[in-house]
């Protein structure tokens, strides 16, 4: 069973978002949707508002890999162990997250582009999340 996480990380032009114990993938468009209907962000929403907004919308969403899940949970493992360290959320150092999430994006578009094999964008994934 997947642990309880709440996140959001934009990978490649997609978002993959993590609500509880579930992830899903969804375009920004429909992230969009499901915010502006909702009047919360989508990481904030409980499994069932997400499920139910998704649904009302007719939003399927799909299914993240288990590569884009071990993303998802080591983003929620570095901005856990920033808590333990004494920091809060709004304190881990905002511009470091924004360009590590910037050269995932760029390693994804590469990958997708076909200038990346799968090894070569895991390995520099990893690097990047300090793996």
């Amino acid at each position: 069973m997947r642990r309880r996480m709440r996140r959001r990380l934009v990978v490649g032009g997609v978002v993959l978002l993590a609500v509880g114990a579930t992830a899903t993938k969804m375009s920004p468009s429909e992230v969009q949707q499901v915010e502006q209907h909702t009047g919360m962000k989508a990481e904030d929403l409980s499994e069932e508002q997400l499920d139910a907004a998704m649904e009302e919308l007719g939003i399927e969403g799909q299914e993240p890999t288990d590569q884009e899940i071990a993303m998802l949970e080591a983003e929620e493992d570095k901005a856990a162990g920033q808590d333990a360290a004494g920091a809060t959320p709004g304190q881990q150092a905002p511009a470091q997250q924004s360009d590590v999430i910037t050269q995932l994006e760029r390693l994804g578009a590469l990958k997708a582009q076909g200038l990346l094999t799968e090894e070569e964008f895991a390995e520099q994934k990893a690097k990047l999340l300090g793996g």
